[in-house]
This record gives structure tokens, sequence and C-alpha cells, in this order.
């Protein structure tokens, strides 16, 4: 579902970039605000499976890496909740002690 949602506001992103020039147009407007609905849908939706999870953090990390504004702090805060969430800890299933023999 996210990787849905991850598609579309990526084509909206590619529209709005060719529309720059006609920002007050009604239409630069409209799409505008459907990309920040998009955005404000994917950054809120709680991943049910790795594979959502993994296409957030993917699309997250994308954002970050193109964006040189600075303001990436949500971005990040949203990522680490994600990935905080989402990753297998790592937990040893026995402790070796005195190396047991290794």
């Amino acid at each position: 579902m996210v990787n849905i949602m991850v598609e579309e506001f990526r084509q909206m992103q590619r529209l709005l970039a060719d529309t720059l020039e006609d920002y007050e147009t009604p239409e630069f407007k409209q799409l505008d605000g459907r990309i920040a609905h998009v955005f404000d849908a994917i950054y809120r939706h709680e991943p049910r499976s790795p594979e959502e999870a993994s296409t957030m953090a993917r699309f997250f990390l994308d954002l970050i890496g193109s964006n040189d504004t600075g303001d990436n702090l949500h971005l990040i805060e949203r990522l680490h909740a994600i990935v905080d969430r989402w990753t297998v800890r790592w937990q040893p299933t026995m402790e070796i002690v005195h190396g047991a023999g290794i």
C-alpha cells in the first residue's frame, strides 16, 4: 500500500518540477496541495510489514538526500522511529563463557 503512495508522490513531484515557472496558477497550487496530502499520508502511515518499513525508509532517505535546505530533522526522526520498530535486534542465543571451547 505505501509503495503505491510513494510512487504517486514521485510522479506528482516530477509534474510539479515541470511546472515550476507556473507556480501562481491554480493547477500548480492544486498539484502542490495533492503532493502535501500524499506526503502526509506516507509520513503518518504505520508500516504493516518489513517491506513497507523498507519502502518508507528508502523514500525518506531519498528525500533527505535530495534536500539541501536543512529541514530534514522531522524526516530523520520519523526514519529512526520506523527503523527502531521494524529492525530485528540481534541477540545471541546463548552467552559464550570462558571461550566455550572456541
